[in-house]
């Protein structure tokens, strides 16, 4: 069963707080599967921002722990980022939890629990965009890295990011002289090249695969970018 209902209170520390605007109202919604319940609470402002979430009905630790989880990542964020990434995000914190994958992780692949996940806050956000009457909007929300890690210059970083990429080709059968860093630009903007023994094809799934991976060895958003071949011996390497 669907309910919506209207939210008394803004808490404080809202964006629209910080931008010194009035609050915008709160409204919450709440999805039902097999008895679990997910309730979400967003502002009404146009990038929804998910201000509460919490869960009910499931009696299974795995999925209570899937979905506390799950909760405490989406607060603070746009509800279309919730719906688009919040579960994969819950099975990078817990991957003791997640099936054993070959491939790329998906809520799907990772195990019921964070399917579950996914299904309800997508039944949540379908239900806010049809109250609003809003279309389909692309997710232009993005991330920032910690304070920390964007202290560090980029020799600094790619100390930390070189062990985590050989770790992963060596589990892959691929080495250092395959695949390597040359260049990182504003953090998280990571540039690696290929030897030119790999196959073109398998590129943008490994690529897949390395961001996936130091995304959840550091915490912070990674995309990779793939440096453009033109002289393979002049390719610069961190």
């Amino acid at each position: 069963m669907i309910e919506v209902t209207e939210a008394t209170n803004v808490q404080d520390g809202s964006v629209s707080e910080l931008r010194g605007d009035a609050p915008a109202p709160e409204m919450t919604f709440i999805a039902d599967e097999g008895g679990t319940t997910l309730s979400i609470t967003i502002d009404t402002g146009r990038r929804q921002i998910v201000r509460a979430a919490s869960h009910s009905g499931s009696a299974d630790p795995r999925t209570i722990q899937v979905l506390d989880q799950f909760c405490l990542i989406i607060a603070g964020r746009p509800l279309q980022e919730a719906a688009d990434h919040g579960a994969i995000y819950a099975a990078s914190a817990l991957p003791d939890l997640c099936a054993p994958i070959s491939g790329i992780r998906t809520p799907r692949n990772a195990g019921p629990e964070f399917a579950l996940a996914e299904h309800l806050v997508r039944n949540i956000h379908a239900q806010a965009l049809k109250h609003f009457n809003v279309g389909h909007r692309d997710n232009a929300w993005y991330m920032r890295a910690s304070t920390d890690w964007l202290a560090k210059n980029e020799a600094e970083q790619a100390t930390v990011l070189k062990p985590i990429i050989a770790d992963f080709l060596s589990k892959n059968g691929l080495t250092e002289s395959d695949i390597w860093i040359s260049g990182i630009d504003r953090g998280t903007r990571v540039t690696i090249a290929f030897s030119e023994g790999i196959s073109y094809s398998l590129k943008p799934k490994l690529m897949m695969m390395i961001e996936q991976r130091l995304r959840e060895e550091t915490g912070d958003p990674f995309e990779l970018f793939m440096e453009e071949v033109k002289d393979a011996n002049k390719l610069r390497r961190l």
